[in-house]
């Protein structure tokens, strides 16, 4: 098992000790697109078409659970 597949199934079994830097591996792993924090802010926006985006907040570590949850959701809906 590579380390991005025990990472996928870490996130998906709802490991409360994720990383940003862990999702956001995924995220662009995912195929989502990274929007660049605009003037220092601590936030980053993931973009995919046809998909929502997802915010995560650098300064939190680990991620909240409803950041978990949003993940969760964008690799299901990636067929995981």
């Amino acid at each position: 098992m590579t380390k991005r597949e025990k990472l996928i199934q870490k996130i998906l079994k709802g490991d409360t000790n994720i990383s940003p830097e862990e999702a956001m591996k995924i995220l662009i792993n995912l195929g989502y697109v990274a929007t660049p924090p605009s003037g220092g802010s601590s936030h980053i926006t993931f973009r995919k078409f046809n998909s929502m985006p997802i915010t995560l907040v650098l300064t939190q570590n680990p991620l909240k659970p409803y950041m978990i949850t949003k993940l969760q959701t964008a690799l299901k809906n990636e067929g995981y």
